[in-house]
């Protein structure tokens, strides 16, 4: 299990993941490199997916451990909730989501069928895009008429 970051998100898709979920700090390593190469495989190039795919992992991580577990040695004591850790993972998840839609938002994508007029379509075929003309009656043409 290796741990690299090298401080610098830009030089790698590796680093700019560790850096967007925090896990620059080597004697607490969350991913090791194998991990995150994994989910670069499986979420492709956009960081925000894979650093997504990384929190959604974490969330259930922390969701395996007790809810919260206490050690006290002489007057220190220290506490530590894992819920919290699943609530601040799933909002940065959500984050992450958020800015990919605003760095690439949807884009809306057309059949060519479908930009055909309703006389000019094959009426065979019953997909599920919108097309212009679809609340035209398609009994109008004689010729293509659909039989009941």
């Amino acid at each position: 299990m290796t741990f690299t970051y090298s401080g610098d998100p830009t030089t790698s898709t590796r680093n700019k993941v560790r850096f967007l979920i925090n896990d620059t700090d080597a004697t607490d390593v969350l991913f090791s490199d194998e991990e995150l190469d994994y989910l670069s495989g499986e979420w492709g190039t956009n960081v925000y997916e894979i650093a997504r795919g990384a929190c959604e992992v974490l969330i259930a991580r922390f969701s395996r451990l007790a809810d919260s577990s206490s050690k006290s040695v002489g007057d220190i004591s220290v506490s530590e909730s894992y819920s919290a850790k699943i609530a601040q993972y799933q909002a940065l998840a959500d984050s992450f989501l958020a800015r990919r839609l605003r760095k690439a938002p949807p884009t809306m994508r057309a059949n060519a069928d479908s930009l055909l007029s309703t006389d000019d379509r094959d009426i065979t075929d019953y997909n599920t895009d919108f097309h212009v003309g679809i609340h035209d009656n398609p009994n109008s043409n004689y010729e293509s008429r659909v039989l009941e």
